[in-house]
């Protein structure tokens, strides 16, 4: 029963997607309408089939009933896409989303051995977070792809198997810098913006902490952070506690002692995998944008 009521839902969901509709022939045995993908010539009717019986409009009967391996494999790649669009449209960023999530390992510019071995390491980590709630920290002169590689680990994650989970990306400085524009606004929008994300936070399956210890001040000169941004960072890191968690950073863990406290920093440090990004700003070469 438990089966034939999943694979009744799963019919549903692919009629509501447009990848299968129903015909007015009718099943002679369970008495079920016919479904059969609307891709088929509408005068095909010899295309569709019982969902339950595996018996065509011709009579004759399938061995495996709807070709549910094909159709939901297009199911699960259409829900796969959706997912992903959320990703975007929920994450907390001013950046060029175009650039920032169309980053892949594929397309990782490796320019050397070491580079070479870094994109090894993250793949291998990706690999990891399959089965395991990873933190992991990459740390790097700006332009070394570290933020490439963190959304190319979150997207291997999220398009490994079914297409059930969340990710998102928070951009700390975008974040503080946003939380703040909430305390003096009118319309509420901002606030409801950051309240949907501070939930997928918790929620998501994978979560990426971009570009921590860029607020006010660079690798130069490290400004020590408010009591507001500490704060926000360990309601973060609370947040994420025995989940999946990629953080960048620019400073290293001298500087974030520096810019945060020992006790915060040893608090994201707690337990993280870290990768050095010790290679040359990669944007200098190619010409492309990628941090």
């Amino acid at each position: 029963m438990k089966n034939l009521t999943s694979k009744a839902v799963m019919i549903a969901n692919l009629i509501k997607q447009g990848i299968l509709e129903e015909v007015e022939t009718i099943c002679p045995e369970c008495k079920s309408k016919m479904v059969r993908h609307v891709t088929d010539e509408p005068t095909q009717v010899d295309y569709a089939v019982c969902p339950n019986c595996g018996i065509t409009a011709s009579g004759l009967k399938l061995k495996h009933g709807v070709d549910i391996e094909s159709i939901d494999g297009k199911y699960q790649a259409q829900l796969q896409k959706q997912m992903w669009q959320g990703v975007v449209k929920n994450s907390i960023t001013l950046g060029n989303p175009d650039a920032i999530f169309s980053r892949r390992f594929a397309n990782f510019k490796a320019e050397n051995d070491r580079a070479k071995e870094i994109g090894n390491q993250a793949y291998i980590l990706a690999e990891q977070m399959r089965t395991e709630p990873l933190h992991v920290m990459f740390t790097g002169q700006t332009g070394a792809g570290k933020t490439h590689l963190a959304v190319a680990m979150m997207y291997k994650y999220l398009m490994d198997g079914e297409a059930n989970k969340h990710g998102i990306l928070v951009n700390f400085s975008d974040y503080v810098a946003l939380k703040k524009l909430a305390m003096n606004e009118m319309n509420g929008e901002t606030q409801r913006l950051l309240t949907r994300a501070d939930k997928l936070v918790q929620k998501s399956e994978i979560v990426i902490l971009d570009d921590i210890g860029a607020e006010r001040g660079g690798t130069k000169e490290v400004v020590t952070a408010t009591d507001f941004e500490t704060g926000l960072l360990l309601q973060f890191m609370n947040a994420r506690e025995g989940k999946r968690l990629i953080i960048t950073s620019n400073l290293t863990s001298e500087q974030l002692d520096k810019k945060y406290d020992q006790r915060t920093t040893s608090r994201i440090m707690y337990r993280i995998q870290g990768i050095e990004f010790d290679i040359p700003d990669y944007r200098e070469k190619s010409g492309v944008m990628q941090s």
